[in-house]
């Protein structure tokens, strides 16, 4: 439809404009706040929660040539931070967000309403106390690593254990820590910040301090949360805390089958355009998962099988068949949309030419070149 002589097509990175991109960064917002997800129901520990967010960061390695947009910690070292916050239930993101890689993952993350109903995940990256009080005041709830270092005034014991157990109500947490054989701590510990960010007003809260004895290096891993003892005692927090490893596979999932491990660009709109089209490949794939999995459910006899069709087809396999087979899938939607296939022929003959033909090649060089 072009009025002119010769049509040449672009290279594949020269088709990401910054309005092209803008358009994607559109799309991918869209997709997050309305694609609809599959299966959400949740059952066993997680079945009173609309849903569990697991929030994290990961970073990808650019060429140091990006450092003036994407600084990494390193010194002369370029990394784009993707901030997500993952839905459990559905296995898709409900954030995305990315900046450079020196940027904090607590500053990426709003507090709000969405987290009503919802039990958040943290790690210690968002280890905030204010941030667990936004959290438990819109009636979230929330699980959260303890850094090492974390000295609580323990002010009450929620489990109390027979014999010459060492009581901790009145105790710092660092003073007994180490003299500790118990095989969990439960108790209730206060906290204090700062009732607004800078006021230098500070507040008082009190949370739940959990901790399971690891028998393998004798020593605690430790939670802070909300949720009470009565429904969630301390090996079910630290069994609801395995739950955040899905965002570690999820980032896994992102740089291993949608192409993230490696991007070979140092300009910004291209990198944040290939960032987003794997954002969006991950979506799609879930999306096609999800119709897959009706398949197989309709197939074995039963319309509302979805727990077992989950079971025979995880969601990660099933993106790695997905890549595989893309161009299928591709070839098939084309056909769909009423597009004819491309003649064989001129495709191959395009695709072989050679774009320097006037370029010297080293047998007519070895064959006609001059002697030395």
């Amino acid at each position: 439809m072009a009025d002119c002589d010769e049509l040449a097509y672009p290279t594949f990175h020269g088709w990401f404009s910054p309005a092209f991109v803008a358009l994607l960064r559109e799309i991918l917002d869209d997709a997050i706040e309305n694609l609809e997800p599959g299966q959400t129901d949740l059952s066993g520990r997680l079945e009173r929660f609309r849903d569990v967010l697991i929030v994290d960061a990961s970073i990808v390695s650019l060429y140091q040539d990006a450092t003036d947009v994407y600084a990494a910690t390193g010194e002369d070292q370029a990394g784009v931070k993707l901030h997500l916050t993952e839905s459990l239930s559905t296995g898709l993101p409900t954030r995305f967000q990315t900046t450079d890689a020196k940027t904090q993952e607590r500053s990426q993350l709003p507090t709000g309403e969405w987290v009503a109903g919802a039990l958040v995940l943290l790690d210690l990256g968002f280890y905030d106390f204010w941030l667990f009080d936004r959290i438990d005041q819109n009636d979230g709830w929330f699980v959260s690593r303890v850094k090492d270092d974390a000295n609580f005034e323990i002010v009450e014991e929620l489990r109390t254990w027979r014999g010459n157990s060492i009581p901790l109500e009145g105790e710092s947490l660092q003073d007994v820590l180490d003299d500790l054989q118990r095989q969990e701590i439960d108790a209730r510990i206060t906290l204090s910040f700062d009732r607004k960010r800078g006021s230098g007003v500070s507040t008082t809260r009190t949370f739940r301090l959990v901790g399971v004895l690891n028998e393998d290096s004798n020593e605690y891993h430790l939670y802070l949360t909300n949720l009470a003892r009565d429904n969630y005692h301390a090996p079910d927090i630290a069994q609801l805390y395995r739950a955040r490893w899905e965002i570690e596979l999820l980032f896994k999932e992102l740089k291993s089958r949608f192409g993230l491990d490696e991007i070979n660009t140092t300009d910004p709109y291209i990198i944040e355009a290939l960032i987003i089209v794997a954002a969006l490949s991950l979506l799609m794939s879930r999306v096609i998962v999800d119709e897959l999995r009706k398949l197989d459910a309709k197939r074995q006899g039963s319309d509302d099988d979805a727990t077992a069709s989950s079971t025979r087809l995880p969601r990660r396999r099933c993106s790695h068949a997905l890549e595989r087979h893309a161009h299928l899938v591709q070839l098939y939607l084309m056909l769909d949309l009423g597009y004819e296939l491309p003649n064989l022929d001129e495709l191959l003959l395009w695709s072989s030419r050679d774009p320097n033909p006037h370029r010297p090649r080293l047998r007519e060089q070895v064959e006609s070149g001059e002697f030395w």
